[in-house]
């Protein structure tokens, strides 16, 4: 899906549509915001303040999916921990989020040719080992918020 359908989508799909979400997002018309989705129009465009309102008041982010994807890239969520608000574990677990990336580039880049060569292999066998690494580290500091939960670190 587009950008531009993933806009459309997400004001249409929400209970009541334009006309629930308009004035929500201080458009003047549901009129307005069905232009400034409709494909079709080429006058009336959702600003990005406008798109991230959008997404914030209904909770779909189609919008953000689509421009993601079509930057080959991914949106995830961040973790919510409630119970440890441990910066040192939010941090871990965003890094490998992150880094986890490098798993997925490597093995792209690696069958780009349709074969995997010896050297190959081994590269993706060392970036899998500093994931383990990571998530051995996270397994841990988890641990350690079940055994201290008034632990909290800023």
């Amino acid at each position: 899906m587009n950008i531009i359908d993933a806009a459309y989508n997400t004001v249409h799909d929400y209970p009541g549509g334009s006309s629930a979400l308009a004035t929500r997002m201080g458009i003047k018309s549901p009129a307005v915001l069905n232009s400034k989705v409709n494909p079709n129009t080429e006058t009336h465009h959702l600003t990005l303040a406008e798109a991230s309102k959008l997404m914030a008041l209904t909770g779909d982010y189609r919008i953000l999916q689509a421009l993601a994807a079509e930057h080959d890239k991914i949106a995830i969520d961040l973790p919510d921990i409630p119970e440890c608000r441990d910066m040192a574990l939010t941090d871990t677990i965003l890094c490998i989020g992150t880094k986890g990336g490098d798993v997925m580039s490597k093995f792209r880049e690696m069958m780009a040719d349709g074969r995997i060569t010896s050297g190959e292999a081994k590269d993706m066998s060392k970036i899998i080992h500093q994931m383990h690494i990571k998530l051995g580290q996270l397994d841990a500091e988890i641990q350690a918020c079940i055994e201290n939960p008034q632990k909290e670190k800023a």
